[in-house]
């Protein structure tokens, strides 16, 4: 951006310099007082790139600090102490002229931000290119370690209205607090899983939490959280991200037709034994349900921590999403694990990026994770929150950990012609809510249907199978 007014002088030769709207939001404080408290705080001096400019706000910013007036007189006895002589009655003239408009305030605010960035930007990489134009034998990590301060210092310049005042957050809550007091009592605050137990524990997946569903090898994990995803989709008419890291998009597919269809996989891959009747309900399905779900399915093979955030963050720039799943959390890498440092500080990585994900985007984040091997030592073995494989960080971030556990799994002595039959007409599997931040724990069962990996509410008790041992009938 061009300087607008060739009568100041620009601090450097940048030619990211907006000198209008510097001097707007100068005019909106001088002509308005109650217009500091929307600007003082969320800039920085060198934010503003015109010497005088910078100077001023500096006065600004010190009367503001003391809660002093914010007048002419005030201003040239600060002025005076400070040896500034560039402020002149002919300049606060000037600046009461070139006042801009306070709804533009942000807007503002906004651009002289960016531009600060981009003298950055500017001002490093022309150090960097001189050191590589200069310096005989440079070592390449120097430059990159240079490169990556400056990303980090991009970031902490970053100076916006993000502190919100206790009346802002009052409002919203109360807000909040109206809307669900007038709703009907089980009408949930938050996305349904499609589960009514689990939905009036957690009353809905909601905005910026982190939620682990974690189980063993074969408990079902990867198919519940692809029901929970088919749920929001269909049920409330939301948008879903799946990240398949372990299978491909169309082996996820192939479980998709199946739960919706309750064809049993196995069938899906040997389709010479499906029925005439059967083709006809995955067709018809096919058209009504799953081409019409706004389901987005990842199959990169590209693992990479930073990869993932960036397509979340892009996809909901362009179109929001409302939802993502994440099947599992141990298959993603991070540059930690490039600089040699241990898997449980990689997770620890990986489990924060996700939660400040959701934060950000302000949708629930579901990832799949592993249990470590000590489940199958135990005697007991349902699962307990130090079975979380590198757990630390997981249990600290997350902010509901849902275990999967299915008794029927390690009945001995069964064989797998009854083992089938069960999970044909299917069983009673219990959802462990180990940790939940904003609420109570507890044990909720679902039925599932094994051969189709579908999940639905458990509703009688008297009907639950449990496989007992062969070896024990007479």
């Amino acid at each position: 951006m061009q300087n607008n007014n060739l009568n100041n002088k620009p601090i450097n030769s940048s030619r990211h310099i907006n000198a209008k709207y510097e001097e707007s939001l100068l005019g909106l404080i001088l002509t308005n007082n109650k217009n500091a408290s929307k600007i003082v705080p969320y800039l920085l001096e060198e934010d503003f790139a015109i010497l005088e400019n910078q100077r001023l706000f500096s006065i600004f910013k010190e009367l503001f600090e003391n809660n002093i007036s914010i007048n002419e007189e005030n201003i040239f006895i600060t002025a005076e102490k400070r040896n500034y002589v560039q402020i002149t009655p002919h300049y606060l003239a000037r600046l009461y002229h070139a006042t801009g408009f306070s709804s533009n305030i942000q807007t503002y605010l906004e651009e002289l931000v960016k531009l600060t960035k981009l003298r950055l930007i500017e001002s490093r990489v022309a150090l960097v290119q001189r050191k590589l134009d200069t310096e005989k034998n440079i070592n390449e990590k120097d430059v990159i370690f240079d490169l990556q301060n400056l990303l980090l210092d991009i970031d902490r310049s970053q100076v916006s209205a993000e502190f919100l005042t206790a009346k802002e957050v009052s409002d919203e809550y109360y807000k909040d607090l109206e809307t669900r007091h007038s709703k009907d009592l089980n009408e949930l605050n938050g996305l349904s899983t499609g589960y009514s137990n689990i939905d009036q524990v957690t009353q809905g997946l909601h905005g910026g939490e982190l939620i682990i569903i974690a189980a063993r090898p074969a408990m079902g994990k990867t198919a519940f959280a692809l029901n929970i995803a088919s749920n929001v989709v269909k049920r409330e008419n939301k948008r879903a991200v799946f990240f398949t890291l372990e299978m491909s998009s169309t082996q996820l597919m192939g479980r998709i037709y199946s739960l919706n269809t309750q064809v049993p996989l196995q069938k899906l891959k040997q389709p010479q034994a499906i029925t005439q009747n059967e083709f006809m309900i995955i067709n018809s399905i096919k058209q009504s349900v799953i081409d019409k779900m706004n389901l987005f399915i990842d199959e990169s093979v590209n693992n990479e921590l930073n990869t993932l955030l960036w397509k979340c963050r892009r996809l909901h720039k362009v179109s929001p999403i409302d939802i993502i799943v994440i099947d599992y959390l141990q298959l993603i890498s991070s540059d930690t694990n490039k600089r040699g440092d241990s898997r449980q500080n990689e997770i620890a990585k990986i489990s924060r990026s996700l939660k400040t994900l959701a934060l950000e985007l302000n949708i629930p984040v579901i990832a799949l994770s592993q249990l470590s091997r000590e489940v199958e030592k135990r005697e007991d073995k349902r699962p307990i929150m130090s079975d979380l494989r590198e757990s630390g960080n997981i249990e600290q971030d997350a902010d509901i950990v849902m275990f999967l556990y299915r008794e029927n799994y390690y009945k001995k002595n069964v064989s797998q012609e009854t083992k089938d039959l069960y999970g044909d007409i299917g069983e009673k599997i219990d959802i462990i809510i180990a940790k939940h931040r904003n609420g109570p724990t507890g044990t909720f069962p679902l039925w599932f249907k094994m051969s189709c990996g579908y999940f639905m509410d458990f509703q009688n008790e008297d009907i639950a199978i449990s496989i007992e041992d062969e070896s024990d009938e007479e």
